[in-house]
């Protein structure tokens, strides 16, 4: 599919969590944040959530700006399935532009919480010896600044291997340096590191990627199959500019945001507690398409 800059696609997204546990539990919250918001780069035309058991669901925005849903389920229960199902009209294109209100702050007080370690993007002596090719810094115009993150998603894509059974959702980049390997929130969070530690402000994004690969043919994308995490850098002539390590790409039409975050910590899909003696097993299913 060939899309000229800024053209309009629909994707139309399926969310499954199913969460089973070992023995009834009782007292259960949850937040959610699977539920995109209009930018400049997306609109969103439908979006509902669905629970079961059945309760009523509020929502609220966060510090971020991102939707939070909230319910309760206070009755013993043994299993729990969240269902959302959200048709979002996207553009192709790797940023919407600077803001549109001039600030008078510079961009270190306006984002100075991305520029910041955080819990997980913890200081590391690792990000400055990767031997990336390009070191990118806010002394770039905007052209050769793009380049500089196409071309440090290339190096992570080329250097660490895409391994689900080696890193874990509470997982430190220093697994990833260690290993070899990791996930898209492992990618995401080191290139986060790299980008701070040079002074740009860059932040973590949640959502959902479109695969357009079908029976095979064509080169699959990684992520497609459940959340996919990416990272936003700042460039005061492009805004936040998308890119995507785990892909090797900049990002596009194909992807949903549902939420932004200085790291995985701020923005977990479902985060919750209970009260009983069980253990939980969880299963994630996203289904993607275009719509025509």
């Amino acid at each position: 599919m060939i899309l000229d800059e800024g053209d309009h696609v629909t994707l139309a997204v399926r969310h499954k969590t199913t969460i089973a546990y070992s023995n009834p539990v009782v007292d259960a919250h949850n937040e959610l944040r699977m539920s995109p918001v209009d930018t400049g780069l997306q609109r969103v035309l439908s979006h509902t959530i669905a629970v079961s058991p059945n309760t009523p669901i509020t929502t609220h925005r966060d510090h971020f700006g991102n939707q939070v849903a909230h319910f309760n389920l206070l009755e013993p229960h043994n299993s729990m399935e969240i269902i959302t199902h959200s048709t979002v009209e996207t553009t192709n294109a790797i940023s919407c532009g600077p803001e549109s209100a001039p600030s008078p702050f510079s961009y270190q007080d306006r984002w100075l919480e991305f520029l910041q370690w955080s819990p997980g993007v913890p200081e590391l002596a690792a990000y400055g010896s990767l031997e990336i090719p390009r070191r990118i810094s806010m002394d770039m115009d905007d052209i050769e600044f793009g380049h500089g993150l196409n071309e440090m998603a290339r190096y992570f894509f080329d250097t660490f291997r895409y391994d689900p059974d080696v890193t874990h959702v509470h997982s430190s980049p220093t697994t990833l340096f260690e290993h070899g390997g990791g996930v898209c929130q492992d990618l995401a969070h080191a290139m986060i590191g790299v980008l701070r530690l040079a002074g740009i402000p860059s932040r973590y994004v949640s959502g959902y990627i479109f695969d357009p690969a079908q029976d095979d043919i064509g080169e699959h994308l990684r992520g497609a199959a459940a959340t996919h995490a990416w990272v936003q850098a700042w460039h005061e002539g492009f805004g936040w500019m998308g890119v995507d390590p785990t892909n090797k790409k900049l990002v596009d039409w194909q992807y949903v945001r549902t939420a932004i975050g200085r790291d995985y910590f701020d923005v977990p899909p479902n985060r919750g507690t209970f009260r009983g003696q069980a253990n939980q097993s969880i299963s994630v299913a996203v289904d993607i398409n275009l719509v025509v």
